[in-house]
């Protein structure tokens, strides 16, 4: 084996990296920390689906019940029951960056 194809074998099965946040002003990471604040009733750290669903509404995000409950199952806790403030701010900081700047 060759060094080329030894280090193209090193790269392939190096871990996957985790992609870089989307950019977003700091009034709007406000805007999304704030929703999630409102949100988490009881102060946890975390919201569960209808909170979820709710704050999503309020950031201007109205999704039907299959795709909040596939965002909990991706980017919430392992049960999929919750999403804890970093997680929201991610997605929610992904779907805003991708909305359409007229809406």
């Amino acid at each position: 084996m060759n060094a080329y194809n030894q280090y193209s074998s090193i790269q392939r099965n190096a871990p996957a990296r985790a992609a870089p946040p989307p950019k977003i002003s700091d009034d709007i990471l406000e805007e999304i920390q704030e929703a999630f604040t409102l949100f988490d009733t009881n102060k946890d750290g975390y919201i569960d689906y209808f909170e979820l669903k709710v704050a999503m509404r309020a950031l201007g995000f109205d999704l039907k019940k299959d795709e909040v409950l596939k965002i909990l199952s991706r980017h919430g806790t392992d049960d999929g029951s919750k999403i804890s403030t970093e997680g929201f701010v991610n997605v929610m900081s992904d779907m805003i960056s991708k909305r359409d700047p007229l809406e």
